[in-house]
């Protein structure tokens, strides 16, 4: 059983979605669980991007935001409803330097 899933490692913290991971398919991300969503800033000067996290049972519509972050730097979880295919986007680029965001899926408990 996996125990976490990458969303975004080391992306640009400019506005845009990133690529979709289907991760719905196996314990615990199964879509309707709960899993925990960290997300990971580093680098950003000046306004703080907004993070989100998008969920999609078929690749093509989406749910956006169902979860949110605005993490200057350092990190943060919440919990969120596992979709089939998750995507990490950002909504607000950073200020003065973008920094980077990673974005991981972690199963509770």
């Amino acid at each position: 059983m996996t125990s976490k899933v990458s969303l975004a490692v080391g992306e640009a913290a400019t506005a845009g979605d990133i690529t979709a991971v289907e991760v719905g398919k196996v314990t615990p991300f199964m879509p309707g669980r709960t899993v925990r969503a960290i997300f990971s800033a580093h680098g950003q000067t000046g306004t703080a991007p907004a993070w989100a996290i998008d969920g999609s049972e078929d690749n093509s519509t989406w749910v956006a935001d169902i979860a949110t972050s605005v993490v200057a730097a350092g990190v943060e979880a919440v919990d969120v409803i596992c979709y089939r295919y998750m995507r990490a986007s950002v909504t607000t680029a950073a200020g003065t330097l973008a920094g980077t965001l990673s974005v991981h899926l972690e199963a509770n408990g």
